[in-house]
């Protein structure tokens, strides 16, 4: 009688604990997409705007685009080289829509408490595709670009 009692308890907790995981599952899911529609038609409408401009891998054209405090900590020659490597991929020829990722809303930056947006982007260039990684920094609506970080198979040959 005592083992019919355990083994239900058991079944019980178990039950228990897979609802609770799936429960949590759902609502990252839904926390995530509802974050990602707060910005959706800003960030993504300004990720097309000026990534055929970062395409163009000018130092002196992303700088403007960048957070000023954050430019001013990345040396001029290693920003030129890291531009002329990624010039290896030649002309943006298209990209998909920008994947939300996440916001960090008050997170510490090099400027103090502020909000960042992340998104991913697919895009093709005339040597090869690349995946690009945007964090934006919110100000109150409009956006500038915080950092980027580009992979591709191309830049490894």
């Amino acid at each position: 009688m005592e083992s019919k009692e355990s083994l239900k308890k058991f079944y019980i907790m178990v039950i228990l604990w897979f609802v609770t995981i799936v429960s949590v599952v759902i609502g990252s899911i839904a926390y995530n997409y509802y974050q990602g529609t707060e910005y959706s038609d800003t960030a993504v409408q300004y990720i097309e705007q000026i990534l055929p401009i970062v395409s163009e891998w000018e130092p002196a054209a992303i700088r403007e685009l960048m957070v000023p405090e954050v430019s001013a900590e990345i040396s001029e020659d290693k920003f030129a080289q890291t531009m002329a490597m990624f010039s290896k991929l030649g002309t943006l020829q298209s990209m998909e829509e920008p994947d939300f990722q996440e916001v960090d809303t008050g997170g510490k930056t090099v400027i103090g408490m502020q909000t960042i947006v992340e998104y991913e982007v697919d895009a093709k260039y005339e040597n090869g595709d690349a995946l690009l990684n945007i964090k934006l920094l919110d100000r109150n609506g409009s956006f500038e670009l915080y950092q980027f970080n580009l992979s591709s198979e191309t830049l490894l040959e």
